[in-house]
C-alpha cells in the first residue's frame, strides 16, 4: 500500500476462533468510533497467545481506548450487522480461514508475500 497508492484495502472482521475471537472482532469494530480501528487491529495482530476478553481489554487500554465507551459501542447494531454480512460474504466466496484476500476477481486464501500480492494486483489491472 505504501508503494502503490491506487490499492484499496478493505478490512472485514470475521471471528471464526470462538468466543474470544467474537469479543475481539466486536472490540475492533467499536474502536472505529474512537478513530483507532487500525491501531487496534495491528496491536491485536501482533499479540501472542490466545485471544480472550482480558487480552483484548488490555490491548484496548494500551492504545488509549476509552474502555467504557468501547464496551458500549461493541453492542451497537451496526457491529452485529458487519459480522453478519462478513459471514455471508465469507460463505459465498468459500473462505476457509484468515487472512483471506480478494484481488480483482481472484480469491486468495492465507498469507502471501508482497511479491505475490503485487503480481496478483498487476494481473487484475491487466484484466480491466
Amino acid at each position: 500500500m505504501q508503494s502503490d497508492k491506487n490499492v484499496r484495502l478493505v478490512y472485514r472482521e470475521w471471528p471464526i476462533l470462538g468466543d474470544g475471537s467474537v469479543f475481539a472482532a466486536r472490540a475492533a469494530l467499536a474502536a472505529r468510533e474512537q478513530g483507532k480501528y487500525e491501531a487496534f487491529h495491528w496491536a491485536q495482530s501482533g499479540m501472542s497467545g490466545r485471544v480472550e476478553k482480558a487480552s483484548v481489554i488490555r490491548i484496548a487500554r494500551e492504545i488509549g481506548l476509552d474502555i467504557d465507551q468501547i464496551r458500549r459501542d461493541m453492542e451497537a447494531p451496526k457491529v452485529q450487522a458487519h459480522l453478519d454480512t462478513t459471514m455471508q460474504l465469507a460463505n459465498a466466496m468459500g473462505f476457509n480461514g484468515t487472512p483471506s484476500f480478494v484481488i480483482g476477481d481472484e480469491v486468495v486464501p492465507g498469507r502471501i508475500s508482497a511479491e505475490q500480492m503485487t503480481a496478483l494486483i498487476e494481473t487484475a489491472r491487466a484484466a480491466d
